[in-house]
């Protein structure tokens, strides 16, 4: 009797083994998602002196169609594991690269000019086409 059981327990167990290894094989959780409908576009941030981080200048960028100058720069954070503070009330942006609004100089925020034009639209409105030359500026 002992003997079943033991047999028993070793071939659940097996079996467990198997599916659990097998059911790992697949696709990894952090693999990006293929683009279905690219566009490209320049994103640049200028960070400011006192930050003395580097400035991004010009990195071309494949974003879905139909994305917002908000999905924009989070996916182009993530990709660039940088760190991106957004408001969650309004969707504004409050930080990028660990360089928040009011860090440096206490009227300085995040800005963004799409296409060299300064815009007020917010982020999570603003619609990006392909060819968009989108810029983050950290000024009053």
């Amino acid at each position: 009797m002992k003997r079943r059981f033991l047999v028993s327990f070793i071939l659940c167990a097996l079996t467990v083994s198997v599916m659990v290894f097998a059911g790992g094989c697949g696709r990894q959780a952090d693999e990006a998602a293929p683009v279905v409908n690219p566009i490209e576009i320049t994103v640049s941030i200028d960070f400011p002196k006192k930050s003395e981080l580097e400035d991004i200048s010009a990195d071309p960028f494949k974003i879905e169609e139909d994305s917002t100058v908000l999905d924009a720069i989070q996916l182009y954070c993530n990709v660039a594991d940088m760190p991106i503070t957004v408001e969650t009330t309004d969707g504004s942006i409050q930080g990028i690269g660990g360089v928040e609004n009011g860090d440096y100089f206490a009227s300085r925020t995040w800005q963004y000019k799409l296409n060299g034009e300064l815009c007020t639209t917010a982020e999570g409105q603003q619609k990006l086409q392909d060819g968009d030359v989108l810029e983050w500026v950290y000024q009053k």
